[in-house]
């Protein structure tokens, strides 16, 4: 968790620099006993400032007993959660919701596909040099050694680096959070609604806002939902409660045919009174669904009123980074997947860190599709 808070730093000044603000992040305040890891943020520019107490659900624990689980159990796990999604029907729900979605779910079949490849010619050609020598059968046993090896030798490395290790983790998880299988996740996610509901009753903040990235998306309207069991008036309050999800994979879940407990709880999230839910999906991203909406679970166009929340908002990743950025970073799928969480290189509608650390509310800068563009001078002062 000292990365996140490491990196958070180094992003945060590259917003600060960006925006011509001020910009200090204390460090850490938690002793790593809570469910969050905690630093404060002060911004500063010349008729505006603001504190932010700043939060990250803490997963590491969890991430790190799956990570850390032999290769043969990833593979048998990661598969059966693929295979799940597959008969259950999400699979199919992709490609007509998202079609890079779609061929993302197949990514790991085709890795492994590769690997396997692999693996049989190599047992192949060691049973042709080893046959010259040996009896058939212990050929055999050596190829068949040889093909194991080479699988596993090419899933360790390069499916690491490839990142298909953490996609059999994520659809491992995702199938096990589906069917309520998730001990651990749920007393987090229980804690979680704790923090979030005695953030709102101590009334020391002006607004509340909750982000939910990728799978992250998901289990923050877990957190909701169960802090809406306690007190239904959430949101009625004088502090503002807002939910931003981007890059977000709600569909994922919600697609299957026992994705009921997601889709109830987008529609209960989605229906709250006082609380603002704004969802920005990006092209470039090929792992969020794009101009789909994560509660009708309908195609769905940007800036248009639904009959539900979310309000979707386009986040074009062209605007946020470099033209020359973009093209180095073109075939880097997760890297392009997270850069909802990090600075922009020039400024855009979509920007984590003015939404997060801004002077301005969420639902107001979330209101106009330029986001902050125009909305601050060039020596950062708020334009009234």
């Amino acid at each position: 968790m000292d990365y996140h808070h490491g990196r958070f730093g180094n992003q945060a000044e590259r917003f600060g620099t960006l925006w011509s603000v001020e910009v200090a992040v204390t460090p850490r305040l938690d002793d790593g006993m809570q469910p969050f890891a905690r630093w404060d943020v002060a911004t500063r520019a010349p008729n505006w400032s603001t504190r932010t107490d700043y939060r990250i659900l803490r997963w590491e624990d969890i991430i790190g007993t799956l990570d850390a689980r032999p290769d043969p159990v990833r593979l048998w796990r990661g598969f059966g959660g693929l295979w799940d999604f597959l008969c259950g029907g999400a699979a199919r729900g992709y490609f007509r919701a998202s079609p890079r979605y779609g061929f993302f779910f197949f990514f790991p079949y085709l890795i492994a596909a590769l690997f396997l490849g692999a693996g049989l010619v190599a047992g192949g050609l060691v049973f042709w040099a080893a046959g010259l020598v040996l009896p058939a059968p212990l050929a055999g046993l050596l190829a068949l050694a040889a093909g194991i090896a080479t699988f596993f030798g090419l899933f360790h490395r390069p499916g690491r680096d490839w990142r298909l290790h953490q996609a059999l983790d994520d659809w491992d998880l995702a199938r096990d959070y589906l069917h309520d299988r998730t001990p651990v996740v749920d007393a987090r996610l229980d804690r979680f609604a704790d923090v979030l509901l005695k953030a709102v009753e101590a009334g020391a903040h002006d607004e509340i806002l909750l982000v939910g990235h990728s799978l992250g998306a998901t289990l923050m309207l877990g957190v909701i939902d169960r802090a809406l069991e306690r007190n239904p008036a959430l949101a009625d309050g004088a502090v503002r409660v807002n939910l931003l999800t981007c890059g977000a994979t709600i569909p994922k879940l919600a697609l299957h045919g026992k994705g009921g407990k997601v889709r109830r709880q987008a529609a209960r999230v989605a229906a709250t009174r006082g609380l603002t839910w704004v969802e920005y999906q990006a092209r470039h991203d090929a792992i969020n669904f794009y101009k789909f909406h994560p509660v009708t679970l309908r195609r769905a166009g940007f800036d248009r009123p639904e009959p539900s929340q979310p309000l979707l908002r386009n986040a074009n990743i062209k605007e946020m980074l470099t033209h020359a950025k973009l093209k180095r970073l073109r075939w880097h799928a997760m890297r392009l997947h997270y850069q909802f969480l990090l600075a922009n290189e020039q400024k855009a509608p979509y920007d984590y860190f003015m939404f997060a650390l801004g002077p301005l509310p969420f639902p107001d800068l979330s209101s106009r599709p330029e986001g902050p563009v125009g909305r601050f001078a060039a020596d950062g002062s708020l334009i009234a």
